[in-house]
């Protein structure tokens, strides 16, 4: 069953609108949408109706996502917003995330709409759940302030409740509720400030995508809460496994990502052996059954030949498929810019000549 879907898009091209149109009824959404091109449009739109996701060029002939954005903000207008555009430099993408858009897409990259909406409509939810619970604290205080001689020990009771789902739900704002790893918004996050400082002092940083092998079959053969527990396993030795400054997020399914600061290839191509060794060692055991559990990491390393984080992302996606490919429980490193990788893990090391992206 579809999805109900009212979209605005903020779009000069009619074309454009019917291709993102066409991708969310792919992702099994049922779009209602207006499409506008101007500022008067936008806000006659906005007065008109209540919109579940806004989705924006970032350039138009007339104005941009900016100023779609501070209308949205001066408005209080709380639906996700996201950007789809062509090629944009990285200092207007963080422009943008900081103003207020939940995600930022490539138009050659569609595939990633239907997921950013997923996401970015979970995070809307857990906002106003956040805003709901600081609404009722500040209701709270105010009843305390009134009847402080009547019902103080009941009143600080329930602040102090509150105040513990506030903290509870900006964690959850943060964090994957299963492995308690950061989520995909907020590890790309991380990624993003580390490909910004490297773009102003040439710091140098590596991220792993690590993959649980096999993992369908797992699921189909020991059923989804026990694929719930090698998740968790997993996230756990990925965690002891890497240093302290390292930062470790769930993409999401069975996929991790790991970014190193300050690391080579060649370092997080070492790392990646710890990782490899510990997981092959942290097999799932109950009374009836124990399971042996792999992973294969893709690695990037930041290269000048990367026009934006995407592409190292990329790169990684793509040296993780070779391990895949080669027989899985092991790490695959890409050179500057593949078409050349290096693979290691199971006690192998060699070279792989051209491999072509996923998809």
């Amino acid at each position: 069953m579809r999805i109900p879907l009212r979209v605005l898009l903020i779009e000069d091209s009619p074309d454009d609108a019917l291709l993102l149109l066409h991708e969310l009824r792919r992702c099994d959404y049922d779009p209602v949408s207006e499409r506008v091109d101007t500022l008067a449009s936008m806000q006659a739109a906005l007065d008109k109706e209540t919109w579940d996701v806004i989705i924006a060029d970032y350039t138009l002939p007339r104005f941009n996502a900016l100023q779609a954005l501070a209308l949205c903000k001066e408005r209080a207008i709380d639906a996700p917003f996201i950007i789809v555009s062509g090629t944009v430099g990285d200092e207007k993408a963080v422009a943008a995330m900081k103003a207020g858009a939940h995600d930022f897409l490539a138009k050659s990259n569609l595939a990633r709409l239907g997921p950013a909406i997923q996401r970015a409509r979970q995070d809307a939810d857990v906002r106003r759940a956040c805003r709901r619970a600081e609404e009722a604290l500040q209701k709270a205080n105010e009843e305390l302030e009134a009847k402080v001689e009547e019902r103080t020990h009941d009143l600080v009771r329930t602040n102090l409740q509150l105040r513990k789902a506030i903290h509870k739900l900006k964690k959850l704002s943060r964090e994957d509720s299963l492995t308690g790893l950061l989520n995909r918004r907020m590890i790309l996050e991380r990624a993003t400030a580390e490909w910004v400082r490297w773009r102003r002092y040439a710091s140098p940083f590596s991220i792993m995508i690590i993959d649980v092998d096999d993992f369908k079959s797992i699921n189909d053969h020991y059923g989804h809460l026990v694929g719930d527990e090698v998740l968790k396993l997993i996230a756990n030795t990925i965690k002891r496994s890497i240093r302290a400054v390292d930062m470790v997020g769930r993409l999401g399914g069975e996929e991790f990502v790991v970014v190193m600061p300050e690391t080579s290839a060649e370092g997080a191509l070492a790392a990646s052996q710890n990782i490899l060794n510990h997981v092959r060692q942290a097999q799932l055991r109950t009374d009836v059954f124990s399971i042996q559990i792999t992973v294969s990491i893709g690695i990037a390393a930041i290269s000048r030949d990367d026009k934006n984080f995407d592409g190292v992302l990329q790169r990684a996606d793509v040296a993780l498929y070779a391990a895949k490919r080669q027989g899985k429980d092991r790490a695959v490193a890409s050179a500057c810019g593949f078409p050349e990788l290096v693979v290691a893990g199971a006690g192998q090391s060699q070279k792989i000549k051209k491999l072509t992206p996923r998809g």
